[in-house]
């Protein structure tokens, strides 16, 4: 949540949702919030629990999507996921398609340092230098954190946290 509230706007996508409870601090932040995940069920989930508050993208970011236009990106989930290199290219189009200038880009990922697999998936990790090489020229890098996340089952995961920012 600090690292979406240090950037500037109110109508984000939240991008491989999954259930998260961040999306419960985002609403009653009074951000205008898309949910988007290739899991029906994980969006049935945040239906439950906030109903039309939400507006709801059942989709995957490896194809061209229509996404609409948003201030903010936030990905906690997608990115690592995406082994081949035409998948995260499609993940960086449908960005740039949906962030225009002065827009921003929220994107965590499990770092070069860390765990090679989760939930029995194989990983593209990433460090700082691979984040900005990904994104490209249209992109800033405002910011990075490296931190240990605590997997809900247990077990600690070395991340990234970046904020990017476009051209």
């Amino acid at each position: 949540m600090d690292l979406i509230s240090s950037c500037d706007g109110k109508r984000i996508i939240d991008v491989g949702a999954g259930a998260t409870t961040l999306i419960d601090s985002l609403v009653e932040n009074g951000y205008e919030v898309t949910v988007l995940d290739i899991s029906s069920e994980a969006l049935r989930i945040l239906s439950n629990r906030h109903g039309t508050n939400l507006q709801y993208i059942n989709d995957d970011l490896s194809k061209a999507l229509e996404l609409g236009e948003y201030e903010i990106w936030h990905d906690r989930a997608v990115l690592h996921f995406l082994l081949n290199p035409n998948d995260r290219e499609q993940y960086v189009s449908n960005l740039e398609s949906c962030i225009r200038s002065g827009g921003f880009a929220v994107i965590e990922t499990f770092s070069t340092d860390g765990a090679k697999m989760c939930c029995g998936l194989d990983l593209h990790t990433y460090d700082e230098e691979m984040l900005v090489d990904l994104l490209g020229d249209n992109w800033t890098l405002i910011d990075s954190i490296r931190h240990t996340h605590i997997n809900p089952v247990g077990g600690e995961r070395p991340y990234i946290s970046t904020i990017f920012k476009r051209k």
